[in-house]
């Protein structure tokens, strides 16, 4: 890319949303949305390959693309919602969006609050930083300042692992906290593997995996009691795990074979 500042705005990781405090709305009826004849789905934008923009300003990227064919099974018209790392549970709950396809990872504290799909992707998450500093367990971040952007799986991750006396740095969006180690803000970060493709782009060679933090199943999120609508979700997940589409496309965007623990969830 020709510059760093504009390829920032497509890093991500997979994050986890603040639940805030609001009027949840009601559960998902399948047969509504057919009869209103779109289904509204939130995706990224900012987490290439999962969900980016073209240079057309189009939304292309493997969740995108799953979002389309959900649609094309239910034989209606899907209508795109772009959300964020930070706001993407709320949109849900709210009714902004009848679904995710938008990189959620499977948490126990988001299970309380929507109801996920079997996994359809899978991630890992590492600490992250300048070549020259040699750690490889959660103890030497003793003393050591690292960024993670808020509220993410990231921040929960270094927060429950790192000494009290590491300085954590958080900050408000993915792009924030990657321009911070990029701009030499801070020497380390938490961020998925994904994103570390992405970085590598732009700063060949100059960082460098640290340690893993936790692996990570992601899935599709909808409305807690929304059973029919999961129920159509899965059983998309499933054909497409057993006649080969998923694994297509997750080489697609992803340049990589579906992970094995994925392949099987669920069938």
């Amino acid at each position: 890319m020709k510059n760093w500042k504009t390829a920032l705005a497509f890093l991500a990781t997979a994050a986890i949303a603040t639940v805030v405090s609001l009027a949840p709305a009601a559960a998902q009826s399948l047969q509504d949305i057919k009869n209103r004849g779109t289904v509204n789905i939130g995706v990224l934008i900012d987490y290439p390959p999962f969900g980016l923009l073209d240079s057309s300003g189009k939304i292309v990227g493997y969740d995108p693309d799953l979002a389309k064919q959900f649609a094309d099974q239910l034989g209606i018209k899907l209508n795109t919602v772009q959300v964020t790392s930070a706001n993407r549970v709320q949109y849900l709950v709210s009714g902004q969006v009848d679904a995710l396809f938008a990189s959620l990872g499977i948490t126990a504290e988001r299970a309380k609050v929507v109801d996920f799909s079997q996994p359809y992707a899978g991630l890992e998450q590492f600490v992250y930083g300048e070549k020259s500093i040699n750690i490889t367990k959660p103890e030497e971040l003793a003393g050591r300042t690292i960024a993670v952007t808020r509220g993410t799986t990231q921040d929960t991750a270094v927060t429950r692992v790192a000494p009290p006396n590491t300085n954590i740095q958080r900050y408000d969006d993915d792009a924030a906290s990657t321009q911070a180690l990029l701009a030499g803000q801070v020497p380390l970060l938490g961020i998925a593997d994904l994103a570390i493709e992405q970085v590598e782009k732009i700063a060949p060679g100059k960082y460098t995996k640290k340690f893993s933090l936790m692996q990570q199943t992601q899935g599709i999120a909808v409305r807690k009691g929304s059973s029919e609508l999961l129920g159509a979700i899965n059983q998309m997940l499933t054909k497409d795990k057993q006649d080969g589409y998923l694994n297509q496309l997750y080489q697609k965007w992803i340049n990589a074979p579906l992970p094995e623990f994925i392949a099987k969830a669920g069938n």
